[in-house]
């Protein structure tokens, strides 16, 4: 599995490497990333960001398992009505998003945001995780525009937990 990104949006090709660096270097789960020259049919296309895919060795690198719920989130949040934009990522993940149906209807009914948010999510890990995208500048991920995110359920401790992706327009 690979995912090369052309850097369209990064002309230097280094923000996207810094920014996971930088996650990582926080002790974030976050992808690893290199650089990559690619060619099609003897054709030179240049220059590519390599980020590594946030798929089950990735999960395996960084959760106790590769079985939880993993679901890619695109202009995604824990509302009613946003429920269906959470993408399940692979088989094991339950595909009638329970666990975000219950988040969001337990916000939406007035609950305690600070209980819901314990019960469901990795307090320490969640409030680190949304201070380097500040840091890094990641306006496109969670706490910008929520945007460009992974959250994977680890079914050990029943928690989710935020993984940064799309962090090419970081560091602006």
């Amino acid at each position: 599995n690979i995912t090369l990104n052309n850097g369209v949006q990064d002309a230097a090709l280094v923000r996207q490497c810094l920014a996971y660096k930088v996650f990582r270097d926080a002790g974030q789960a976050a992808p690893r990333c290199s650089f990559a020259q690619v060619s099609m049919n003897g054709e030179d296309l240049g220059i590519y960001v390599h980020v590594e895919p946030v798929k089950r060795m990735f999960l395996r690198q960084h959760f106790p398992t590769d079985d939880g719920d993993l679901y890619e989130g695109t202009v995604s949040d824990f509302v009613p009505g946003w429920e269906n934009t959470f993408e399940p990522k692979n088989y094991d993940t339950d595909w009638q998003l329970e666990a975000i149906r219950d988040i969001t209807s337990r916000l939406d009914i007035g609950q305690d945001p600070a209980e819901v948010v314990e019960q469901y999510f990795d307090v320490d890990s969640m409030l680190t995780h949304f201070a380097l995208e500040a840091i890094v500048g990641h306006w496109d991920g969670y706490v910008g525009n929520r945007n460009n995110f992974y959250i994977y359920r680890d079914p050990e401790s029943t928690l989710f937990t935020f993984i940064p992706w799309g962090t090419d327009r970081t560091f602006r």
